[in-house]
């Protein structure tokens, strides 16, 4: 047996195996179970030690998520030697946005915490991101394969491990279901 009521009226309904639960009452307020209606307050979940939270206070610095260090190097140098988005041809706020995302750039050297980052990862897109081209690729809103040279689009294969998992994530509109209204 679950116990179900309203937070707005005082409606209130007992369900026994295999009852169906309903949506809401006659007042059309929308019934809640007792969890639902009293929840139990959660203990936060820390992400850092207590040790290493103190020992970065005491240094007067802020706990920040780490990243790896890239070498942008090459890849900034194409970006801006085309000078452009890929897509509208806009020149102003481009950015070299990954085409295969960035878990792809690899050590500089074996052994090396500095990932480089390969021109051939890289496309000049429009933002600052999250708005523009740059962004539109990043949610899934934006085919780019049909501006990708062909060696990006050979690294692309690569890094995808396959053709058919690259132009998922090149061209997302032909694998996107459209909804009927």
């Amino acid at each position: 047996m679950s116990h179900l009521a309203t937070r707005d009226c005082s409606c209130e309904m007992n369900l026994y195996a295999g009852q169906k639960r309903p949506e809401v009452c006659v007042h059309g307020n929308r019934f809640l179970t007792d969890a639902q209606l009293n929840p139990k307050p959660r203990k936060p979940i820390r992400r850092v030690s207590e040790r290493r939270e103190g020992e970065v206070r005491r240094q007067g610095s802020t706990l920040k998520r780490s990243q790896p260090t890239r070498d942008w190097t090459a890849a900034v140098l194409k970006v801006e030697s085309e000078g452009k988005c890929r897509v509208c041809g806009s020149g102003s706020n481009v950015e070299a946005a990954h085409v295969m995302g960035r878990k792809h750039d690899e050590p500089v050297h074996p052994g090396s915490s500095v990932l480089y980052v390969d021109p051939n990862r890289i496309v000049p897109l429009c933002g600052p991101f999250p708005d523009g081209h740059h962004g539109e690729y990043d949610h899934k809103r934006l085919d780019l394969l049909s501006y990708l040279t062909l060696e990006e689009q050979v690294q692309a294969v690569a890094d995808a491990g396959g053709i058919e998992l690259a132009r998922k994530r090149l061209c997302p509109s032909a694998y996107r279901e459209e909804v009927a209204v």
